[in-house]
């Protein structure tokens, strides 16, 4: 993955979610993905947890129907 955006993982500040080009983009630069990435003793970003943008609402859906994850309403500061 090329990253262009990262930022701290709420549920886990050692750890990041990262948004770029998708390590199977053909050179076009339209294959963009997501990626939960924790680091390794030596301080490397670890491989894996990398998948399309476009299978995040089917994933979350999924999450949602099988009850691991629910959507709640979230006051912002």
């Amino acid at each position: 993955m090329q990253v262009a955006f990262s930022e701290p993982a709420e549920i886990d500040a050692k750890c990041q979610i990262r948004l770029g080009v998708a390590s199977w983009d053909d050179g076009a630069r339209n294959s963009m993905s997501i990626k939960y990435t924790w680091f390794s003793k030596d301080g490397k970003a670890a491989r894996g947890g990398e998948f399309p943008v476009e299978a995040l609402p089917q994933a979350l859906d999924f999450a949602i129907r099988k009850g691991y994850l629910r959507l709640a309403y979230r006051k912002s500061d």
